[in-house]
């Protein structure tokens, strides 16, 4: 298992704003510290950074209970559901990024 995937792992179980999980966001991805999983604003810089020229596109999923994610390329797309809004971004951008697209 790579960092990323390990890092998107972490993602996965993550329930909230969590700063450990920030630290392994900086020191995976090499960004500045920002304060991600609880920072939409953040979340939002990270993933045009990361991922220039896909759409962020956030909603409700089908409970409409907990926020998704889903990124776009025009031809590709990956979603995630979360409980909070920078979650649901960091596990899309993360599953993006773990599917072998530019970083």
């Amino acid at each position: 298992m790579t960092a990323l995937d390990e890092l998107h792992h972490a993602l996965v179980q993550a329930g909230g704003s969590d700063p450990a999980l920030d630290a392994r966001l900086v020191e995976t991805l090499g960004v500045p510290q920002a304060g991600y999983t609880a920072s939409v604003e953040a979340c939002r810089h990270l993933t045009a950074n990361k991922l220039p020229g896909w759409r962020l596109h956030l909603g409700y999923g089908v409970s409409g209970v907990f926020p998704y994610a889903a990124l776009t390329d025009g031809q590709q797309r990956r979603a995630a559901e979360a409980p909070t809004v920078p979650l649901a971004i960091l596990r899309a951008l993360l599953a993006t990024l773990c599917a072998g697209q530019p970083n």
